[in-house]
């Protein structure tokens, strides 16, 4: 069987069966008479979500002309240089670790760039991750690498090996005995999932398992005696080791959460004691939980035991399958995606614990491409996210909502993330699923003055300098080849291709003509179509 795009297989099998029982469940329609998503808008959507762009016209022509090469490009996408940033963008819903400040800011480390080290740090593991999924590494380097990634500013506040002289973000290793884990060995994972005494990294050990294993401590149902005196730290104690109800998650949660006591920060306020790893504290559980660390019965000594012991969990490989399933499909797996799922997961395992094999896997399956509407099993149309959005329209326009160093779209004391629909980690962990009212005013302000900017800067321009008006002049009251302008702009920003007669060119002119006719000012006028395009919803539905 071929193992991409199966996935439907096993689910009409299942209803089939089930059919077979009760006589009441139809199962959905055959794969091969499932609507797909035209070749065009299968690349669009590929390459907006592997390299966080639009199509070129070239790349649109050649699809026109050929719709087999849609395939042929969409595999090449994950060898582009743009690649690692929406592997970034991806897994921030999963990491959670981009915040906007922390405990210790820039000052503490005499940095002045305090936006610049906020995102930093919590970049950190986003960017091993991305590390290994650009160098085609195995993904068991997420737990068991002895290197991590880090720019000048987190070269100064860590205790890391940074070139001297370099900037921008470099492999790097650890100065300061931290044991090999990884991501486990990072500032920005741990700085954002902390712990103190008395929960004794039980939290943090739901994070390793959750971000990792795809398993949830707390989502599990529960039942245990009222009667423990919550208050009574020794009847606490006793009944994580005795009382069912909590033994049966604490038995393999607190053995994982006592390898992490090197992290255990006495002093949160202290740049010293946060930046540094402890080894001296290694062995803080045997004042603590009293619990030794180990891994589901299997024992352990340090946090590099723990990232080996998690690589050789089965459910290691599935969780990566379905996290990359999840975030490309912009929905959570059901059970229908079971054979799917099995069939990715092949791919990742015969491709040695690649990423880039499964990455291509997936958005060449039915899942991906299928365009059915009222399905729980497909999504038709997904809402693009503020990173995904603010870095479209840069490539189109050059434009980034920026302010004072801050980038408004990717925080949000200064910014608008949460309210163009992603998270922050702290207070919304789960972006948008659907347009909201403030995701909508996020898309017209943005476009109103990505569309101005553009306008600006290609004014200025020479016809064959230009991306966008390379058709017309921005200043004349007329022009004859407006209404290809138009077909153009509709091609780049929104893929489609349009008739120079067609109703959408007729309106787009006539826009330009009544917002020509308020003051006399073509490039305005020209502003506003660009702005009106940017703001259609295919232009954020995708």
């Amino acid at each position: 069987m071929d193992r991409v795009g199966g996935g439907v297989n096993g689910a009409v099998m299942m209803m089939v069966l089930l059919a077979g029982c009760t006589g009441e469940i139809a199962g959905p329609a055959p794969e091969a008479e499932i609507p797909m998503l035209s070749e065009a808008e299968w690349l669009t959507r590929a390459s907006l979500d592997l390299r966080g762009v639009r199509p070129t016209e070239q790349e649109l022509a050649a699809v026109e002309a050929d719709p087999a090469a849609a395939g042929e490009l969409i595999a090449t996408f994950v060898d582009d240089p743009r690649f690692g940033s929406r592997v970034r963008a991806l897994f921030s819903d999963i990491y959670l670790t981009r915040q906007d400040m922390w405990t210790v800011t820039a000052e503490d480390f005499l940095l002045s760039d305090e936006p610049g080290f906020a995102a930093a740090v919590g970049e950190e593991p986003l960017r091993v991750l991305s590390t290994i999924a650009e160098q085609d590494l195995p993904y068991t380097e997420i737990l068991t690498a002895d290197w991590t990634m880090a720019n000048e500013l987190l070269g100064t506040a860590f205790p890391v090996e940074y070139p001297e002289g370099a900037t921008g973000w470099q492999q790097v290793r650890y100065t300061d005995g931290r044991p090999s884990a990884g991501v486990l060995a990072t500032n920005g994972f741990w700085w954002h999932y902390t712990s103190n005494a008395t929960n004794s990294n039980r939290g943090r050990a739901n994070a390793v398992s959750k971000v990792f294993l795809c398993n949830d401590y707390l989502t599990r149902p529960i039942e245990f005696s009222r009667d423990v005196n919550l208050l009574d730290r020794d009847a606490i104690n006793d009944a994580l080791l005795n009382n069912p109800g909590c033994y049966a998650c604490h038995s393999s949660l607190d053995p994982m959460a006592s390898y992490l006591w090197g992290f255990y920060y006495i002093n949160d306020l202290s740049r010293m004691d946060m930046a540094t790893y402890h080894p001296e504290r290694e062995r803080l559980w045997q004042m603590t939980s009293g619990v030794a660390p180990g891994y589901y019965g299997e024992p352990g000594s340090t946090l590099a035991d723990l990232g080996w012991q998690i690589t050789e969990d089965a459910r290691f490989p599935s969780c990566i399958t379905e996290q990359v399933f999840e975030v490309l499909t912009q929905r959570d797996s059901v059970l229908a995606d079971t054979e799917a799922l099995s069939d990715y997961r092949g791919v990742l395992l015969d491709g040695e614990m690649r990423l880039k094999p499964l990455f291509r896997a997936v958005v060449s399956g039915t899942e991906y491409r299928a365009a059915v509407e009222d399905d729980p099993r497909y999504t038709p149309k997904k809402l693009m996210g503020p990173e995904l959005l603010a870095s479209q329209i840069e490539d189109l326009t050059g434009f980034r909502f920026t302010n004072d160093g801050y980038d408004l779209m990717l925080t949000d004391t200064y910014g608008v993330r949460i309210l163009a629909g992603g998270v922050d980690g702290v207070y919304s962990t789960k972006p948008a699923e659907q347009p909201t009212t403030t995701t909508v005013l996020v898309q017209e302000r943005l476009s109103q003055a990505a569309a101005s900017y553009a306008v600006q800067q290609e004014a200025a321009m020479s016809l064959d300098q230009r991306k966008l008006f390379t058709l017309v002049d921005l200043s004349a009251s007329a022009d004859p080849q407006a209404a290809a302008q138009m077909q153009r702009l509709s091609l780049l920003v929104l893929g489609r291709t349009v008739e120079a007669e067609s109703q959408e060119v007729t309106d787009l002119l006539a826009l330009w003509q009544g917002l020509y006719a308020i003051d006399g000012d073509a490039a305005q006028a020209w502003t506003g179509v660009l702005s009106v395009l940017m703001r259609d919803p295919d232009f954020i539905l995708y």
